[in-house]
C-alpha cells in the first residue's frame, strides 16, 4: 500500500473531522483508552495539513496548545532503518530536524507498523525544543535510535502509541 494512504489515515484521525476514522481506530487501542481517544478527537481535533513534495514533513499538526510536525513511515517490518534508500531518509531527517529546531519544535515520526493487531501507530520525535509545554509532550515520546555509526533506526516496540500522546494532550496524563 502507498504511503499517503497512512498519512491519510493519521491526518483523518487527528483532525478528528471523520467519526469514523477516530472510531475505526479506537477500536484497535487498549479499552481503558478508547473512550478518551474519540472523545478527545472530535472535542479537541487538530488542524492537519498534508505538505507537498518530497523536502518538507508529510503532515503538520495544529492545535492551539501543540503543534506537530510528522514525517510518516510505514513498514510490515518492526524495525525501520534510516540508511536504506542510499541515506535519503538520513539526509531527509537531518534536514527537517535542523528547520524545526530553529521554529523551536520537534520532529515527529509516526510509524505505523502494517497488519497490527493493537495500536498501529507509534511515535518518536527528533530534535530539540525551547522549554514549555512542548518540551513536556517531548519527554513523553521516546527519541528516534541511532546505530553505532549515527544512523537512525526506528523500533516500533520503542516507540509510544499514539493513543498515549493523544490522552495526554487532551488531559496531561499518561
Amino acid at each position: 500500500m502507498n504511503g499517503s494512504v497512512y498519512e491519510r489515515e493519521l491526518a483523518s484521525i487527528l483532525s478528528g473531522g471523520d467519526p469514523g476514522s477516530v472510531e475505526r481506530y479506537s477500536r484497535r487501542v487498549a479499552q481503558d483508552t478508547q473512550q478518551a481517544v474519540t472523545g478527545g478527537l472530535i472535542q479537541r481535533p487538530f488542524y492537519v495539513v498534508r505538505a507537498a513534495g518530497s523536502l518538507g514533513a508529510d503532515l503538520v499538526a495544529v492545535r492551539d496548545d501543540y503543534t506537530l510536525i510528522i514525517e510518516v513511515k510505514s513498514s510490515a517490518s518492526r524495525r525501520l532503518s534510516f540508511s536504506e534508500a542510499s541515506y535519503k531518509r538520513q539526509e531527509q531527517a537531518e534536514r527537517l530536524v535542523e528547520r524545526c529546531s530553529r521554529a523551536g519544535l520537534f520532529l515527529t515520526y509516526a510509524f505505523r507498523l502494517k497488519n497490527a493487531r493493537e495500536d498501529p501507530w507509534r511515535l518518536f520525535s527528533l530534535g530539540s525544543v525551547r522549554p514549555g509545554r512542548m518540551a513536556l509532550l517531548k519527554a513523553l515520546i521516546p527519541e528516534v535510535e541511532q546505530t553505532r555509526s549515527g544512523n537512525y533506526h526506528l523500533v516500533w516496540e520503542h516507540g509510544v502509541p499514539l493513543s498515549v500522546v493523544i490522552d495526554y494532550v487532551n488531559h496531561g496524563t499518561v
